[in-house]
């Protein structure tokens, strides 16, 4: 089971592999930003795990060169089991974000509304039947990556037949668990198929739907905040139709003071305007690294020349937005790309393993110009644990 996962546009043209070497993953979610979440289910060795996907980057299922799995012998093989099963000590690999045991992994999301309490905004959330919960991962920032820890949200103990199965935002912001609600969580040996929906909500919160006008710009650039998908969607497809005269609305949402609403205004001023270059400079002189970052995907989008936008950013203070700089450098070659991978590559603590797999990403089919660049850079200095 060699999971992937796959971008496509709508009418399912111009398939791409964003990341490779999963093993049973269930589902991708993406933020505003565009950064994409998941979960992979193991193989009963009690190592499920949770990933941030960096594009095209290999997550260490199965020995990168020989195919062979986990069990099989190989040079610094973890003892750690929830290591060696992914091949964490192997070059090449990225690192995991969470190990949460145990267990099926199902559906994920990202909540970006402001209903639920504080610790679970911009937060992942994440159905897991195999331990009859539903699970929150808040996440810190840590150099080029990530740490996370784990947050029951809604548990139940008592109630084994509870298999919360997947999550979603519902238009007012509440949470929706899909229960199975079932003995058993997989292997199709439903007994019971009765099925539940629970909705989780402040105390006193009566449900609402939110009522949009999709027909104006204003109108659709505030369903555009929504934290509901299909309002979002709508409001996407009611923008691109309206064109360059959604374009002051959506201006006016780009400076709103919440980053992910920029993101999603930008992202959408890049698609209206024919020319994504405005919406990439102010994404690239935004004061939060997640938006600057974004100037770099919006680049890859639009398939404009990114080597510009790299080097506008090349010593950006954030680790992770020149994390980015590197993703962006994959499979380019040419003197300038080469410049600014070593750049980059001068910029290693030695300690940052996000950043370092960041980097082989970046020089990926143009290894060996990036490589004598760099010790020409270097000179005798290479020795040192950032080389």
């Amino acid at each position: 089971m060699d999971g992937m996962v796959i971008r496509c546009e709508t009418d399912f043209s111009e398939v791409e592999v964003l990341g490779y070497n999963f093993r049973n993953n269930w589902e991708v979610t993406v933020d505003s930003y565009g950064s994409m979440w998941q979960s992979d289910n193991d193989n009963g060795s009690s190592s499920c795990r949770v990933n941030f996907v960096m594009e095209h980057g290999n997550y260490g299922y199965r020995d990168e060169v020989t195919g062979l799995g986990y069990q099989s012998p190989r040079t610094n093989m973890s003892p750690n089991i929830s290591e060696s099963m992914w091949h964490q000590n192997d070059p090449g690999v990225i690192p995991n974000l969470l190990i949460t045991g145990a267990g099926a992994p199902t559906g994920i999301l990202v909540y970006e509304g402001d209903l639920l309490p504080e610790p679970f905004r911009g937060q992942m959330i994440h159905a897991e039947p195999g331990r009859n919960v539903v699970w929150a991962f808040p996440i810190e920032k840590s150099g080029a990556g990530y740490t996370a820890t784990i947050n029951n949200l809604a548990h139940s103990e008592a109630d084994r037949n509870y298999r919360p199965s997947d999550v979603s935002v519902a238009p007012d912001g509440s949470l929706i668990i899909a229960d199975w609600y079932d003995p058993v969580d997989c292997c199709h040996r439903t007994i019971d198929d009765t099925g539940r929906l629970f909705r989780v909500a402040p105390p006193g919160h009566a449900y609402t739907i939110p009522k949009f006008d999709f027909e104006t710009p204003e109108g659709a650039v505030q369903a555009l905040r929504s934290p509901n998908l299909s309002a979002r969607h709508l409001a996407w497809t009611a923008i691109e139709k309206m064109g360059i005269k959604a374009r002051p609305a959506l201006a006016a949402m780009a400076k709103d003071p919440n980053p992910r609403f920029r993101a999603r205004a930008l992202w959408l001023l890049a698609e209206i305007d024919g020319d994504p270059q405005a919406a990439i400079a102010l994404a690239a002189q935004d004061d939060v690294d997640d938006v600057r970052s974004l100037a770099l995907r919006i680049a890859r989008r639009h398939r404009v020349p990114v080597e510009p936008v790299v080097a506008v950013l090349l010593r950006d203070p954030s680790a992770l937005v020149r994390r980015e700089c590197a993703v962006s450098l994959h499979r380019l070659t040419g003197a300038e790309a080469t410049r600014l991978w070593v750049e980059l590559a001068q910029q290693h603590d030695g300690k940052d393993r996000w950043y370092l797999e960041a980097l082989g990403i970046g020089e990926h089919k143009n290894e060996t110009p990036c490589f004598e660049a760099w010790l020409k850079a270097v000179g005798d200095d290479w020795n040192t644990p950032a080389g």
